[in-house]
């Protein structure tokens, strides 16, 4: 249940507090299932052996030759084992990630092979056998026992098959193994999943899981709305801003209008489009200020959503090009009047227009990751400075080498932080002013 420190500015599906703060006592694997979620027991090596057992047992009735299957979980294990990213893949998820594996290499070597195979994966292993891959594709290129295989499956996933495991001998656990369990559930706040399933606390296996991200995004939204609801209250009245509140979004919103907006898209057009930039930039500001709060998280640090940031940017630019100059006008539009002769033109136009248009998608694409870098970098170099005088290597250090390395990690952290604050207005700013160069220059053309 440990976790690499990396994992804590990842997305996952709880929130991270202080042991102190939520400390769990699970005294069976029954209520680790019932208040975590299955995925928690499921993940665990002895109930994996487990159900490698029920599988194959149910696998030699399905082929029909048990001897097949003699060193199946062996080789499961040894699978797992083989590469760090495999750990905890439970044997039903070898047999599918084991048939892919080989109907990729058996695809390179078919390229070579004349007459080409009408089945590779099998003409690959007549040449290098392999006897648990055999039973695999055998497994799944029979229609009627792939079904059975996933009528298996299926029932795996069952709670059913959970409780058999829970109320047999083997899943009466030891008080070190729930002590531990113990140990690395708490300060662990799991977010409850009515419309998904988890594979494990970083990813979902099925339906649509709700990530600490999605909480924070709707979080921040709200707070957005209030504040807005707010405001306009208080516009509809008429009269002069007053009060600190009042007359600071006043001035945020002149600085956006002035110094955003209106430095990508014409005076005219700006009132139109500051809905959507005010909206944009706040919202950004927000997930960027919630990376700073303790046991919270930053949402513009992943990657799904400064694409989907970005994305809209593209799409609201492209539909109004068109929506102005038409399709054929948008695309002539991307490329600049260069005032070439007719003989230089029929030859360079083509090539600029070509660049112009990958630079279209290519803008976007680094728009998104250059937000995402900016405020992952922030909390990987916090990180790296704590890990000097935190790490595990602090055990073994001198008392005053110790104090005077935490003293420096410490003043190290509170300066990276104030910059990090920094970087979350200014990556604000960014990204909202580039994003009202884009779609100026899609709606008035070069």
């Amino acid at each position: 249940m440990a976790s690499d420190p990396i994992l804590h500015i990842k997305d996952s599906y709880y929130f991270d507090v202080p042991r102190k703060l939520y400390r769990v006592r699970y005294d069976s694997p029954e209520q680790i299932a019932d208040h975590v979620g299955p995925w928690a027991v499921r993940n665990d090596a002895d109930y994996q052996s487990w159900e490698a057992d029920r599988f194959i047992d149910e696998l030699g009735e399905i082929i029909g030759d048990k001897d097949a299957l003699a060193g199946a979980k062996q080789a499961w294990l040894d699978w797992q084992h083989a590469d760090p990213r495999r750990h905890g893949r439970p044997f039903d998820q070898y047999v599918t990630d084991a048939l892919g594996e080989l109907r990729v290499t058996a695809a390179d070597w078919a390229k070579g092979v004349q007459p080409k195979p009408r089945d590779p994966a099998q003409d690959y292993l007549s040449h290098k056998p392999n006897a648990q891959l055999d039973w695999m594709v055998k497994l799944t290129s029979d229609p009627a026992k792939n079904a059975e295989w996933t009528k298996v499956r299926q029932q795996m996933d069952t709670h059913e098959v959970l409780d058999e495991y829970t109320s047999s001998p083997r899943g009466h656990w030891s008080e070190a193994k729930l002590s531990e369990y113990n140990h690395h559930l708490s300060g662990k706040v799991f977010i409850p999943q009515p419309l998904g399933t988890l594979r494990n606390a970083y990813e979902k296996q099925s339906g649509f899981a709700i990530s600490r991200y999605m909480v924070i995004e709707v979080v921040v939204a709200l707070i957005i709305l209030l504040l807005f609801t707010w405001l306009a209250g208080r516009i509809k009245k008429g009269g002069a801003p007053k009060g600190k509140i009042w007359n600071f979004f006043e001035s945020f919103l002149t600085f956006i209008k002035t110094d955003i907006v209106e430095k990508g898209i014409d005076p005219h057009d700006s009132p139109k489009f500051m809905p959507l930039f005010w909206t944009l930039f706040l919202f950004i500001l927000g997930c960027n200020l919630m990376g700073m709060l303790p046991w919270v998280g930053s949402p513009t640090a992943a990657l799904a959503l400064t694409v989907v940031l970005a994305l809209i940017v593209f799409l609201i630019g492209t539909v109004l090009g068109i929506k102005k100059f038409g399709v054929a006008g948008y695309l002539k539009s991307l490329c600049p009047e260069l005032g070439l002769p007719i003989y230089l033109a029929v030859i360079v136009v083509p090539i600029v227009w070509l660049i112009e248009f990958g630079s279209l998608f290519i803008k976007h694409g680094i728009l998104a990751i250059r937000l995402l870098a900016n405020m992952v970098a922030g909390h990987l170099v916090i990180l790296g400075i704590m890990g000097l005088a935190f790490g595990a290597h602090a055990v073994d250090m001198h008392v005053g080498s110790w104090t005077a390395l935490s003293i420096v990690a410490g003043f190290g952290t509170v300066v990276i932080s104030l910059l990090e604050l920094f970087v979350a207005f200014l990556q604000a700013y960014v990204f909202t002013l580039l994003a009202a160069m884009f779609i100026g220059s899609a709606t008035h053309g070069h």
